[in-house]
C-alpha cells in the first residue's frame, strides 16, 4: 500500500535531482569563496593602513625630536640611520641654567669654552634611539626596522626618513618606499665648529 502510494507522487515532488544538487553547491562555493576572498583583502588592507599610519606617526615623532637638536646645533655627524648632533651645553652639573658669555665675535657660549652636549641617534634591533651622553638611551620608535633615517647637510640640514610599506605581500617596492619618505628641513641657529663656513 506504502509503495503504490510512493508511486503515485507526481514526479516534480519526489526530491531534488542530483545535478540540481551539484549546481546549488557550485553556486554556494562561488559565492563563499568570492566572500572569503573579499573578506580576507579587507583585513589585509585594514593591517596595511593601520601599520602605515603609525609608521607615519612613528616618522614624525622621529623628525620632531632630531629638529629639536638640530636647530641646537653646533657640529652635525650625519651617516644613515646613525646620527650625532653636537649641542651647546645649556646647563650645568646641577641641572641649573648655564649663564651664557659673549665670545667677542658676536657669537653665544653656554657652559666652558669647547664643550657641547653629545646626542645620538641610532637604530638598533628594530628600535630607534636617542641617547644624550653617556644617559641611558630613549626608545623613540619600535618595531621599525625597515625604517631608514638620512640626515643631508647641504647650505640646510634635511632629515629624510622613509619605510617598507606592506601594502604589497611580495615586498614593497622602490618607488613605495620612497612614497613614504618624509622630509623636514631645519635652520641651525648656531654658528657651526665643524665647518669653515658659519653661514647658518
Amino acid at each position: 500500500m506504502v509503495a503504490q502510494f510512493q508511486n503515485s507522487l507526481p514526479k516534480e515532488q519526489s526530491g531534488y535531482a542530483l545535478s540540481e544538487l551539484i549546481v546549488a553547491c557550485l553556486i554556494f562555493s562561488s559565492i563563499s569563496a568570492g566572500l572569503l576572498m573579499g573578506f580576507t583583502a579587507l583585513e589585509r588592507n585594514y593591517a596595511a593602513t593601520t601599520d602605515f599610519t603609525q609608521n607615519h606617526a612613528d616618522e614624525m615623532r622621529i623628525s620632531d625630536y632630531m629638529a629639536m637638536d638640530l636647530r641646537r646645533a653646533i657640529a652635525v655627524q650625519a651617516a644613515r640611520n646613525d646620527t650625532t648632533i653636537f649641542i651647546p651645553s645649556y646647563y650645568d652639573q646641577t641641572g641649573s641654567p648655564a649663564t651664557p658669555t659673549l665670545d667677542g665675535e658676536g657669537g653665544v657660549i653656554y657652559g666652558a669654552a669647547g664643550s657641547s652636549v653629545r646626542v645620538h641617534y641610532y637604530l638598533m634591533a628594530g628600535t630607534i634611539y636617542r641617547q644624550q651622553d653617556n644617559a641611558a638611551a630613549t626608545p623613540l620608535a619600535v618595531n621599525v626596522q625597515d625604517f631608514v633615517f638620512d640626515v643631508t647637510d647641504a647650505g640646510k640640514v634635511v632629515t629624510r626618513i622613509t619605510f617598507n610599506p606592506t601594502f604589497n605581500s611580495a615586498g614593497a617596492s622602490s618607488a613605495a618606499t620612497t612614497a613614504t619618505a618624509f622630509y623636514n628641513t631645519t635652520l641651525l641657529r648656531n654658528s657651526r665648529t665643524d665647518i669653515e663656513s658659519s653661514v647658518y
